[in-house]
């Protein structure tokens, strides 16, 4: 009985510090080369910066800036909204990254980072996590 509810507590605690992420792709996105992340004005971590490094890391075009900047040749347009807690510091508790069809403005792609408890990973780091599984997921 004891080794039941400590097995019992312990699936429940690491449960509870387990992160999850989801993608879902409504359309392949290995033919987009050319992509435009969208600042958001309130974002004073440079998420926009990580993101297009990230594109740009898999050999991809990626800029970054306000919506009036878009270059006109851009194939698709990327937009984020964050969360974030304190914990002697602060730690990315939620991204969701959404990629859409910069003429037609459908969705190509969402995905999203939610952690119950924040690790100490940098946002990087998940964004470039994030990057890497959907764009392998078309290969």
């Amino acid at each position: 009985m004891t080794r039941l509810c400590l097995t019992l507590f312990l699936a429940l605690l690491l449960g509870g510090c387990s992160s999850n992420t989801k993608i879902d792709r409504s359309k392949q996105i290995g033919s987009v080369q050319r992509f435009f992340v969208i600042s958001n004005a309130n974002d004073s971590r440079a998420l926009d910066r990580h993101i297009a490094n990230a594109l740009r890391s898999h050999g991809l075009t990626a800029e970054a800036g306000p919506k009036t900047m878009m270059p006109d040749d851009a194939q698709a347009v990327v937009t984020y909204q964050d969360n974030w807690t304190w914990d002697f510091g602060d730690r990315l508790m939620y991204l969701q990254i959404t990629v859409r069809d910069a003429r037609s403005n459908q969705p190509i792609a969402n995905m999203e980072y939610g952690a119950k408890i924040p690790k100490k990973q940098p946002p990087a780091q998940v964004i470039a996590d994030l990057v890497n599984r959907l764009l392998a997921a078309d290969k």
